[in-house]
């Protein structure tokens, strides 16, 4: 059953996408926000200073409070040795480095031909969960036509200690207009995080 799985592995995880964080808009339109109440003609040049000092303080303690749980889910920033696990079996092993932006990099254990080097992209869902999507192309057994996508889905846990994660993940099989080639295929995941100590 475990050479099963690899090969599905194998034939799988060749991943990429981009999703990115908004954190910055929700500053700009807080800003925009306190600063819209002012008018030139219904306060004075020092009531409009110490209004806008007033409203910009706001904004600093509003991004340090969002930084905090955006600082919580960073934790994820770095090197991990993940492991996909089915039917109780490690079926697939790699390192997988997450990026500050909302990028990822995997690199797990099919052949290098197969396309072990894997892209994908993550987004924040809560204080200390987030979402993963590998979108990834399917080839014809001669490794020169596409004939598919492949998808992994993952849902994450981040471990209060920042050192390691859990979850699920999903392979969703379509081909190139969009129906699916088979069930799809789920898992647990688990990490460690790697250090340079």
């Amino acid at each position: 059953m475990k050479t099963k799985f690899m090969t599905l592995f194998g034939f799988l995880i060749l991943l990429s996408t981009a999703f990115g964080s908004s954190a910055n808009a929700q500053c700009v339109l807080s800003f925009k926000r306190g600063a819209s109440a002012l008018t030139a003609s219904s306060l004075s040049m020092r009531q409009i200073s110490a209004t806008t000092e007033a409203a910009a303080k706001k904004v600093i303690a509003e991004n340090r409070a969002d930084s905090t749980t955006a600082g919580e889910i960073q934790n994820i920033t770095g090197l991990w040795d993940l492991k996909f696990i089915a039917d109780d079996q490690v079926v697939d092993e790699g390192f997988d480095q997450y990026h500050s932006d909302g990028t990822e990099i995997l690199n797990d254990t099919p052949p290098p031909a197969a396309g072990n080097v894997c892209l994908g992209v993550w987004a924040k869902t809560g204080a200390l969960t987030l979402k993963l999507k590998h979108p990834s192309w399917i080839y014809d057994p001669t490794n020169t036509t596409v004939i598919g996508t492949a998808t992994i889905l993952e849902q994450i846990t981040l471990g209060s200690d920042g050192n390691t994660f859990g979850g699920t993940f999903t392979i969703q099989l379509r081909d190139l207009t969009g129906n699916s080639l088979g069930p799809d295929f789920t898992g647990q995941l688990q990490a460690t995080r790697i250090t340079p100590d």
